[in-house]
């Protein structure tokens, strides 16, 4: 095809035909340039379907991963809950008589009481997405908002978690280490070493000390801050998986 076109630029030189020559050679000028836009056009389509192709398989795996971070933030919920109304039952026996503290399991309650609030969400696509730059990806704008939003919510959290850790470990444990059985309160989470205590105290004194209503309260508190926090993980988790079903369905 090459040689053609040439074959007759040459033949029109040789003829001088000047004036049909200049017009050949501005329309192959213009095949040549219509050529290169329909390749870049065919290049952008392509490029644009595996990025599609793409988007579409990350979208599908954050859809897996925030259903499995829905049932770990409900089962934190549930456990976090449970803290809860044990710390609430402690507190009512604030200033009960021994022989009410003994219808009570008191080490069943402290150990309740202290549940573990972390939880370890997957975040393994969102992170894997950040730190290849290729969240762009995402074309559903609302989306990506939530993603920016699950960074921020998550960061805030693991600092209100971190916050209640550090008080209960150099507060609130060593003033109980002296006033209740260790011990006896592991049983309840089935550890090997756990078990009745030969030295256990009496617990009636404890519930006598203001400052452990106090101590109590403060836990509560704390509590009631990450339930919040909890229940707000929780909606943006759902929103997340609204967004990438509908996303994953167009």
């Amino acid at each position: 095809m090459i040689k053609f076109f040439r074959h007759i630029r040459q033949s029109m030189i040789n003829q001088n035909r000047t004036k049909k020559y200049l017009l050949y050679a501005v329309g192959e000028i213009i095949l040549v340039v219509i050529g290169i836009l329909i390749a870049l056009q065919i290049n952008n389509w392509n490029e644009n379907r595996i990025n599609r192709n793409a988007e579409k398989d990350i979208i599908r795996k954050l859809n897996k991963d925030f259903k499995i971070n829905k049932k770990a933030i409900e089962e934190n919920l549930l456990r976090l809950e449970n803290q809860m109304d044990a710390n609430k039952i402690l507190m009512t026996l604030i200033g009960a008589s021994d022989e009410e503290l003994s219808v009570h399991n008191l080490d069943s309650l402290f150990s309740v009481s202290m549940g573990d609030s972390d939880i370890a969400f997957a975040d393994n696509t969102l992170n894997n997405l950040i730190q290849t730059d290729r969240l762009t990806l995402i074309q559903n704008e609302a989306l990506s908002d939530l993603l920016y939003q699950w960074g921020v919510i998550k960061e805030i959290r693991a600092k209100r978690v971190d916050r209640i850790d550090n008080w209960v470990n150099e507060q609130y444990l060593p003033y109980l280490l002296s006033k209740i059985s260790f011990k006896e309160m592991d049983a309840y989470s089935g550890f090997e070493w756990a078990g009745k205590s030969k030295v256990k105290p009496s617990y009636y004194s404890l519930f006598q000390e203001i400052k452990f209503e106090n101590f109590l309260d403060n836990v509560l508190w704390y509590n009631q801050k990450l339930l919040e926090r909890n229940l707000e993980t929780k909606t943006l988790i759902n929103e997340i998986i609204v967004q990438t079903k509908s996303s994953i369905n167009d």
